[in-house]
């Protein structure tokens, strides 16, 4: 870091360079862009404050929501026969950029990495399973990127639902082994959305 600058333009230097993706170089970058830009550091810095206040987790599918149910949620026009998992709200919003899918989702917010601490009671499966339970779900579609722990969780997902009466598929190969859903493109997203590949089931 450049010890020339300001402190505080240090600090923030430092405060954007924690956040994913953004080394030194770009948070230098984005620090003195900001700099000249009044109106959007203060909108910036209200957003901020209310961010984590503001923001929550749907009580229905765990997608983020300033209200107790999302949109999608309160939505009645949705498939209520289908849920397709996904791992973050940003894989959510990938897939409903796509406009080829209309049921509801679920959230799962962590995929299975017991290096990292994250175990099956991470997955929050107990929300998804009282979904099963309670509405007509005939088919969970399981959205999850193709890599290891992608993998690794579909196939948990996979076998706690096993004893369930519902059709268990998951995104075909359009989408290669090893990249994650968030850099897939539109077109192979698509591709692996209507090819999903049947694990268990029929419909009811």
């Amino acid at each position: 870091m450049n010890n020339f600058y300001p402190p505080i333009l240090q600090k923030l230097i430092k405060a954007l360079s924690s956040l994913p993706g953004i080394g030194e170089k770009s948070a230098n970058r984005l620090a003195l862009f900001l700099i000249s830009k009044v109106s959007l550091c203060e909108l910036l810095g209200d957003l901020l404050k209310e961010l984590p206040y503001k923001v929550k987790l749907c009580q229905i599918c765990r997608n983020f929501s300033e209200e107790h149910l999302c949109a999608i949620c309160k939505d009645e026009n949705r498939d209520p026969s289908k849920i397709c998992i996904v791992e973050s709200p940003w894989n959510l919003s990938q897939i409903e950029g796509v406009g080829i899918y209309r049921g509801y989702y679920y959230v799962l917010h962590y995929l299975l990495a017991p290096r990292e601490g994250f175990g099956p009671q991470e997955l929050g499966l107990e929300g998804l399973i009282r979904l099963i339970e309670n509405r007509p779900i005939k088919e969970v579609v399981l959205a999850l990127s193709p890599t290891l722990a992608g993998e690794a969780t579909s196939s948990y997902i996979a076998k706690v639902l096993e004893n369930y009466p519902i059709k268990i598929t998951k995104l075909a190969c359009g989408v290669p082994m090893g990249m994650e859903l968030q850099y897939a493109d539109t077109l192979t997203l698509k591709r692996a959305f209507l090819g999903r590949e049947v694990l268990k089931g029929t419909t009811r």
